[in-house]
């Protein structure tokens, strides 16, 4: 038995609060059966004196004191109570005295001294338990105390066997208690236990295993289910980062051993010049993709830690679009692609980090002019609608298939597997898109069809605080 385990405590706490209820309850009990048994007797007593006061009444105004003390021992003897009862009157003249009372030498109080209810008192006389009743009654006009008593002897017998039993019962229920309180706890936290068990088996190979669910509808089951729930959350977590660790491995193995392979074979035998250059400038191409793709991973890898922040400041829309078209142009150029850019006919602002909301839109421009084959055509626009703000990417290139769409922004996600290095990407950039807009309270949709285009939304709030249209006018 452990003193710190929770069914140790269970147990002590409900013995305890059992026990201090029992003697609660048996010091109760035996106060309102003393007080019972007593107030029968000083019902009895009462009886008594007035029984005196009449026969007072009836024969004290007829008779003499010797006549008057003869009459009370033959009441006494023939009334209730026997021989113990006794009177005086308001000078100390003992009127009748009992022979037991008077040889015990038991005091009387005057009438003056009491009050109108008289006084019960219990005392011990020659170790004998006696309880007092003493009243002062008014008989012809003079006042009289009239005191009689009663032998509680077997009263505080009964009273002394009932605590007895008390103090034997108490302690026998308690121990019972205890144990079926141990047996009781036992039996609550046993699926506590099972929980424990299977928890401690959970491991990084065992995420999918789940605790036991009690069907008992309380804090257990909740509990049960609320650690299910974060299981699987940190099973999909664990999934996604040891996906993410493995998809960076691939995708960092493969320019890492064409840089090496490279350079192996321009440096096994005497080249010339232009050879040398081509190697350095295949190295230098393929470290410029390998760089890009450590800065998505590095920014992805802040942002699921929780440690990328943004610094929102308000941004001219249409500044902005026409500096990244300017760059969106030349990769256009390049691949013999028609590029448009159109204009806006007012200057809306948005609150946004520039350099962050510039990559998200060059990143969905990128994408436009990579799949979109020679002679297409790739635009720029963007839309007030209210208080949003709609950036268009829209191309002509292959599009995306249905069956694809759901899953393009997930992290090293490609439509088409069999794309080249040159032309395919790492599958990080609409995931690091999708990222940044979350995090700017915007949101990007797609619409596409297979050879016909593609057009990426991003939709963001605009900032009217700022708006430059004013301004302009």
């Amino acid at each position: 038995m452990k003193p710190r385990s929770i069914r140790f405590r269970l147990t002590a706490w409900y013995t305890a609060v059992l026990a201090l209820s029992l003697v609660l309850f048996g010091t109760s009990s035996w106060v309102a059966v003393e007080q019972v048994l007593f107030h029968a007797v000083d019902e009895v007593l009462e009886d008594r004196v007035e029984g005196v006061r009449k026969f007072m009444d009836n024969q004290i105004g007829s008779l003499s004191v010797e006549e008057i003390r003869d009459e009370f021992k033959e009441h006494s003897v023939l009334g209730p109570g026997g021989d113990l009862f006794q009177v005086c009157d308001e000078q100390g003249i003992w009127l009748y005295r009992s022979v037991s009372l008077e040889d015990a030498g038991v005091p009387i109080e005057r009438p003056s001294a009491l009050t109108r209810d008289g006084k019960r008192e219990s005392r011990k006389v020659r170790d004998v338990s006696v309880r007092f009743l003493s009243r002062p009654v008014t008989v012809l006009g003079k006042s009289y105390t009239v005191q009689v008593a009663a032998l509680t002897g077997e009263i505080e017998e009964g009273l002394d066997r009932f605590q007895e039993a008390l103090l034997l019962l108490i302690p026998a229920v308690l121990a019972v208690a205890a144990a079926g309180g141990w047996w009781m706890s036992r039996r609550a936290l046993a699926p506590v236990d099972e929980i424990t068990e299977t928890a401690r088996s959970i491991g990084e190979r065992s995420l999918s295993q789940r605790l036991p669910v009690p069907s008992t509808n309380d804090q257990l089951e909740r509990l049960s289910r609320t650690l299910n729930q974060m299981l699987e959350r940190i099973e999909g977590a664990f999934q996604r980062v040891t996906q993410f660790t493995a998809d960076a491995s691939h995708e960092l193995r493969t320019p890492i051993a064409l840089m090496r392979t490279t350079a192996e074979l321009a440096l096994r035998k005497q080249r010339t010049d232009q050879e040398y250059r081509q190697a350095l400038s295949e190295v230098l191409a393929e470290s410029e993709r390998t760089t890009g793709l450590i800065e998505n991973l590095l920014m992805l890898a802040r942002a699921d830690a929780g440690k990328a922040q943004f610094e929102q400041t308000p941004i001219d829309v249409a500044a902005l679009l026409f500096d990244v078209g300017g760059q969106a142009r030349k990769l256009a150029i390049q691949k013999n692609l028609q590029f448009r850019l159109d204009s806006l006919e007012s200057r809306p602002t948005v609150l946004a980090d520039a350099s962050a909301l510039r990559r998200v839109l060059l990143i969905l421009l990128d994408n436009a002019v990579k799949y979109t084959p020679a002679g297409g055509s790739v635009s720029l626009s963007a839309t007030v609608a209210g208080s949003r703000l709609h950036i268009d990417v829209s191309d002509t290139g292959i599009g995306i298939d249905s069956e694809d769409l759901p899953h393009i922004f997930e992290r090293f996600y490609r439509a088409d597997k069999s794309r080249s290095r040159d032309s395919g990407g790492s599958g990080l950039g609409l995931a690091l898109a999708k990222w940044i807009a979350d995090a700017h309270q915007a949101t990007i949709t797609v619409q596409s069809a297979v050879n016909r285009g593609s057009t990426f939304r991003l939709d963001l709030p605009l900032d009217r605080a700022h708006d430059l249209s004013a301004e302009s006018c």
